[in-house]
């Protein structure tokens, strides 16, 4: 038997407390537009899970756990790609894990895939009963009760976190007499607070350290309490919208559009947007529906105009780069660019999907930010 819906209706804790008494055996796919995760179940208990999110990517575990570094990740990726063999295997035959470490890693990586799920307020879902990949994959016996209690307290927590840090965009400051007077810190605390500088956000500064946002955020709440850090101005960032969408009479016509460009119908979008502009020329929507349809075309472009196996350089000094008003994905890639590495090898490190990697690149390109040799 299986089940759908979203987790709007159905909770985490209800589906797999459902699928733990009924031992299931399968899949249980969990959707937002932008991510997939997928976990998978042996007689009602969680025995691995995956995830489309490169920042939940084993290789970003390890490079987030110290275990490996950026270099041995870029080669043994390159031998993945070349030998079609499991990430895990590589680490293994090059001494870099033991067999244990391995098990290890691989267990937490899973939990910590699920334990994301918990913050999830949507999502379709939809298990796939005596469904289970072909692949060969390293199995694990994750006892849902744990899981559940697990994921409620991260739960919970996070909407404690949320009433201090309401977004991904809040910037923090620190408390420098305090930090001084707190001396010596711990390692963790040490790493995170170098990072504070009064303009990084908290989404980079995850970015920087290979880390989930829960985690960071989780962090930087200890730190806030120990008044180490306070909360700088964000409110700029976001603008209040009100209205009722079932109110709205473009409603049908906005509907088209976004469908246009998720398809990749660009010239039909256009078409859209420009009635749009006649038919309801203060609709809110308008300015965010060009900006996707850009995007859109931009991301289309990268894609036809960035060589993979080309080496980018910088194309300007840094002290100029420095003043660039830079987003946290784009800061991660130009602290990247080495004149070593070519595109491929640094999109197969980096946190984020390849989608935004050549996005940046092909922005790069066009600012004079970069060159390719």
């Amino acid at each position: 038997m299986s089940i759908s819906g979203n987790l709007s209706t159905m909770n985490l804790s209800e589906i797999l407390q459902w699928l733990k008494l009924g031992q299931k055996t399968g899949t249980l796919l969990i959707a937002t537009e932008e991510i997939t995760k997928e976990v998978y179940f042996k007689g009602g208990n969680v025995c691995s899970a995956s995830s489309s999110d490169p920042s939940e990517f084993t290789g970003q575990f390890l490079l987030n756990s110290n275990k490996l570094s950026e270099r041995q990740l870029k080669v043994a990726l390159d031998m993945q790609g070349r030998d079609n063999e499991m990430l895990g295997s590589i680490l293994l035959k090059q001494n870099i894990l033991s067999n244990d470490e391995l098990l290890k890693v691989l267990r937490q990586v899973s939990e910590e895939i699920i334990y994301d799920l918990f913050l999830w307020n949507e999502g379709q879902f939809e298990f796939k009963d005596g469904s289970l990949p072909a692949r060969d994959m390293i199995q694990f016996d994750l006892d849902i009760t744990h899981l559940i209690l697990e994921g409620v307290r991260r739960s919970d927590e996070w909407t404690r976190i949320r009433e201090v840090f309401p977004n991904e965009e809040v910037v923090l400051k620190l408390v420098l007499h305090n930090v001084i007077g707190s001396l010596p810190l711990s390692a963790n605390e040490a790493m995170l607070l170098r990072l504070v500088d009064g303009k990084r956000n908290m989404k980079a500064i995850a970015l920087e350290v290979r880390s989930n946002l829960f985690n960071v955020a989780r962090a930087f709440f200890d730190l806030y309490q120990s008044e180490l850090v306070e909360v700088g101005d964000y409110s700029q960032n976001y603008i209040e919208t009100s209205g009722s969408e079932e109110r709205d009479p473009a409603r049908n016509q906005i509907h088209k559009i976004d469908k246009y460009i998720e398809t990749g119908k660009l010239d039909r979008a256009r078409r859209e947007i420009e009635r749009l502009r006649i038919t309801h020329p203060n609709h809110p929507r308008l300015s965010s529906l060009d900006e996707n349809c850009q995007e859109k075309v931009l991301e289309t472009t990268a894609k036809k105009m960035i060589n993979f196996a080309a080496v980018p350089n910088l194309n300007m000094a840094i002290d100029d780069i420095t003043k660039l008003p830079l987003s946290p994905e784009e800061g991660f890639i130009i602290s990247r660019i080495n004149g070593i590495w070519d595109v491929q090898s640094i999109i197969k490190i980096a946190p984020f999907d390849e989608t935004v990697s050549l996005k940046t690149f092909k922005k790069f390109l066009d600012d004079g930010v970069i060159k390719f040799k």
